[in-house]
């Protein structure tokens, strides 16, 4: 591949040093053996690191890292070792970014309702930044009752909310049924797409005035953020982190590579984390523009899947779509539309469905439905048949 050669120069040094650190490295060592330079080494992706993660040991290192868990996206969670000290440094200079920028100050008092569970520590991530921040934080996190969400919010008047935006969504509906409101002037939000139908419930019920983003993910950590309210999809990404945008089209968009430069011991080198977006200049600063997910990949329920994955789970079924709809309460479902088989089929897609998005059949998030194939929707753009039908607002 060819190096964008409208880059910074800064930008294509510290791109060199990443991918020296990685030809160095086990995890990286034969894929980038007979490499001669940035110019010819290959992107990667969760698939190309699986093996050497799967096989990495904690009791073949000299000191301690900090694991960090990927989302959902492959049927085998990808767990990220970091050096503790790397991520200090890499969160230390976000932190002074986003005080930087306004998202968090020592005023902040900000109600923090994402995840953390099972080596996934996004809820613990935003606590350490606004601390750094100097601001308090309300640790409830995405388990947490609904109910407990509304009391710490009526005892401590939060000036933010953070969370996903199918999370806050929930909490937006618990509150609608039971004719409850917050003000609750500032909302973070990060790790799904924040729809128009979403903002609008959350500006009603939350009391959302000021919105802003943060992007990034558990292999390269958080390093990007965007006043959603003022720049909607518009990302600053924090110096130290170089973002490629790989085979782009007449308008500029393709694929995404990160390197970073933070990570040396566990190095992050070209990696594609599934995303599409281009680089636009707006009065002498550079942004990054997102667009969403790359056509092989979704968020379900706040974490993101490779339709591979999926497709997987569909064996034996023939012509088939994915079908990803939003329920009264906010809830994410799934429905798997299949052109030919039987219950027995039907039933076995269901189950193996479950265990991926852990979620229950009976609970109505899942469904699995045989069809005719003129039931299948189609694009009315190119009149093809998606894998995947987004029918969320």
């Amino acid at each position: 591949m060819t190096v964008d050669a409208t880059a910074p120069a800064a930008e294509r040094e510290l791109l060199q040093a990443c991918f020296e650190a990685a030809r160095a490295h086990p995890f990286y060592r034969a894929r980038y053996r007979d490499c001669r330079g940035i110019d010819d080494a290959p992107a990667i992706d969760k698939r190309d690191l699986l093996p050497a993660l799967q096989a990495f040991s904690l009791r073949d290192e000299p000191r301690g890292v900090y694991l960090v868990r990927s989302g959902g996206s492959t049927q085998a969670p990808l767990i990220f070792p970091v050096d503790i000290a790397e991520n200090h440094a890499q969160r230390a200079a976000l932190a002074e970014r986003l005080r930087a920028a306004g998202v968090f100050g020592p005023g902040t008092i900000a109600l923090n309702v994402f995840g953390y569970s099972d080596l996934y520590r996004t809820a613990a991530i935003l606590d350490d930044l606004l601390e750094r921040c100097d601001a308090t934080s309300l640790p409830l996190s995405a388990h947490a009752p609904y109910a407990d969400m509304h009391a710490a919010a009526q005892r401590f008047a939060p000036t933010h909310v953070l969370g996903t935006p199918s999370k806050l969504a929930l909490l937006a509906h618990h509150l609608a049924e039971r004719d409850a409101t917050l003000d609750i002037p500032q909302l973070v939000y990060g790790g799904e797409v924040l729809r128009a139908g979403t903002l609008a419930l959350l500006r009603d019920v939350l009391g959302t005035r000021q919105v802003w983003s943060l992007y990034g993910g558990a292999e390269s950590g958080i390093w990007a953020w965007s006043d959603a309210t003022r720049r909607p999809g518009l990302f600053e990404a924090l110096p130290g982190i170089v973002v490629e945008v790989l085979d782009a089209d007449a308008d500029g968009y393709g694929a995404l590579a990160i390197s970073n430069g933070y990570r040396r011991r566990f190095p992050l080198f070209r990696y594609r984390p599934g995303d599409v977006g281009r680089r636009v200049e707006i009065d002498g600063v550079r942004y990054l523009e997102l667009r969403g997910r790359d056509g092989r990949s979704f968020h379900f329920d706040e974490l993101a899947y490779d339709l591979d994955t999926v497709a997987a789970l569909l064996e034996g079924a023939d012509d088939w779509q994915l079908e990803l709809r939003t329920d009264g309460g906010g809830r994410d479902c799934a429905t798997v539309l299949l052109t030919h088989g039987d219950d027995a089929l039907r039933a076995r897609i269901a189950a193996r469905l479950e265990r991926l998005f852990r979620r229950s059949a009976d609970a109505g998030a899942i469904a699995v439905r045989i069809v005719a194939p003129d039931a299948l929707h189609l694009d009315p753009a190119t009149a093809k048949t998606p894998a995947i039908v987004d029918l969320r607002r």
